[in-house]
C-alpha cells in the first residue's frame, strides 16, 4: 500500500509543470498579543523564493530579519521586545489572477530584554512554530512580470496570537 501512495505522489509531482519562479523582498508588521500584556508590533525584512504551477498552486519559501523593535513599560522598568530570525514555508492557492489564499507554517524566535533601576538587564528568547492561515491580493505592474503582493496572516501560538501584514515585491 505504501508503495502504490509513493508513486501515486511521485506521479503527480511530475504531471504538474512549473509556471514560473520568482524572487521577493517585501515588509512584514507583526502584532503580537499576549494575555496580561500590552500589544507588542514588530517588523522584519522578509525575502522569498516562490514557485508558481498553471493549476493555481503556489509554493514559497523564506526568512524574515527583524528590523524594528518595540518596548513597553511595566512600572518603572522598561520591556524591548525584538523579532529575530524567522523561517516559512508557504503554500498558495490563487483563486484568480489578484485573489489567493495560504496556509503558512512559520518558525519564529522573538527576543526580550527587561530593564530595571535596581538590577541588571534580563535577557530572554522564545521559538516556537505554527501553522497559520491567511489572505491576500497580487497587484500586477503594467507592462512588467513584477507584481506587488499584499496579504494578512494569523497564527496562534498557545497563549500568543501573531498577525501578520506583509507587503512585498515579486520579481
Amino acid at each position: 500500500m505504501k508503495k502504490i501512495f509513493f508513486i501515486s505522489i511521485a506521479f503527480l509531482a511530475l504531471s504538474v509543470q512549473a509556471v514560473e519562479t520568482k524572487f521577493g523582498i517585501g515588509y512584514i508588521n507583526s502584532d503580537l498579543k499576549v494575555d496580561l500584556l500590552p500589544d507588542i508590533s514588530t517588523g522584519s525584512l522578509e525575502l522569498s523564493y516562490l514557485v508558481e504551477y498553471d493549476n493555481g498552486l503556489a509554493a514559497e519559501v523564506g526568512v524574515a530579519f527583524g528590523v524594528v523593535d518595540d518596548d513597553f513599560s511595566a512600572g518603572a522598568d522598561t520591556v524591548t521586545v525584538e523579532a529575530k530570525t524567522s523561517y516559512y514555508l508557504r503554500g498558495i492557492y490563487n483563486f484568480n489572477d489578484t485573489f489567493f489564499v495560504n496556509a503558512t507554517w512559520l518558525d519564529t524566535e522573538i527576543g526580550a530584554e527587561w530593564t530595571g533601576n535596581n538590577f541588571a538587564a534580563l535577557e530572554a528568547k522564545e521559538s516556537d512554530s505554527d501553522l497559520g492561515y491567511g489572505i491576500g491580493a497580487n497587484i500586477a505592474l503594467p507592462n512588467s512580470e513584477a507584481v506587488i503582493r499584499i496579504s494578512y496572516n494569523s497564527f496562534d501560538f498557545g497563549p500568543a496570537d501573531l498577525d501578520q501584514i506583509s507587503i512585498k515585491y515579486l520579481f
